[in-house]
C-alpha cells in the first residue's frame, strides 16, 4: 500500500489534476463497471486505486462525490445546453413546445445515467441530510423548468399556475429512483416513462 500524501485535498477543493483523483476516478469507474454500484465499497476503491483509505476520504467522502465527479462534465455539458438555449430560444419557438422537448432530453439524460444519479441523490440526501432538490444539479434543472413554464403562463398557452411548485413537482418526477422503480417493477421503457410525464405536465396544463 502507497503512504499517504502529505497535502490533504478538501472536498471542496479537489483538482481533476491531482493524480490521487484521477486514481481513485479510474479504479471507481472500473469497478462500477464490473460489479455494479451497490456491491462497490470505498474500501474497494481504495484498494484498487492503490492508496490509503484516509487519502480517499479527504478527497470524496462516499461514493455519491466520486459518481458526482464521474458525471461532471457530462452534467455540466447537458445543462449549460439546455441553459443556453433557454437564454437564446429559437426564433418563433413556443415555450410550451420548448417544454415538451426539454423533458424528452432529460429522460435521456437519467436513462444515460440512472444508476449513477440515483447514487449520487441517495448519498446526498441521506448523510448530508438535505432533499435531492437541493442538490446543485436538481436546482439548476429546477431553475431552467420554472422559467420555461413562467413563460408559458405568460404567453398564455398554459393557465396561470405557481412556476416553483409545478417545477418542483416536476423534478420529482423526473428522480432517477422513480424511473428505475417503473423500468423494474413495471417493465415501462423510456419512451411510456416519457408519455406519462408529458401528460401529466405538458398536456394536463394546457386549457381545455
Amino acid at each position: 500500500m502507497k503512504p499517504l500524501d502529505p497535502n490533504p485535498v478538501s472536498n471542496t477543493e479537489k483538482n481533476s489534476q491531482d493524480p490521487y483523483v484521477q486514481r481513485i476516478l479510474e479504479a471507481a469507474r472500473e469497478l462500477f463497471i464490473a460489479s455494479g454500484l451497490e456491491a462497490v465499497s470505498m474500501h474497494a476503491i481504495a484498494k484498487r486505486a492503490g492508496i490509503g483509505q484516509g487519502s480517499l476520504y479527504r478527497r470524496f467522502s462516499d461514493k455519491g462525490e466520486i459518481c458526482s465527479m464521474l458525471l461532471r462534465d457530462s452534467t455540466e455539458r447537458f445543462l449549460t445546453g439546455l441553459e443556453h438555449e433557454l437564454a437564446f430560444p429559437e426564433s418563433g419557438s413556443d415555450a410550451l413546445g420548448h417544454l415538451r422537448s426539454s423533458i424528452g432530453r432529460i429522460v435521456d439524460f437519467i436513462e444515460q445515467h440512472a444508476e449513477l444519479l440515483q447514487l449520487i441523490k441517495s448519498e446526498f440526501t441521506g448523510k448530508k441530510q438535505l432533499t435531492q432538490f437541493e442538490h446543485p444539479f436538481f436546482r439548476r434543472l429546477n431553475d431552467f423548468l420554472k422559467e420555461l413554464l413562467r413563460r408559458a403562463a405568460a404567453s398564455g398557452e398554459i393557465p396561470a399556475i405557481d412556476p416553483q411548485f409545478t417545477a418542483t413537482a416536476l423534478i420529482a418526477v423526473l428522480s432517477p429512483d422513480l424511473y428505475l422503480f417503473q423500468q423494474k417493477q413495471y417493465g415501462s421503457t423510456k419512451e411510456q416513462i416519457t408519455a406519462g410525464i408529458l401528460a401529466l405536465f405538458v398536456g394536463g396544463l394546457q386549457p381545455l
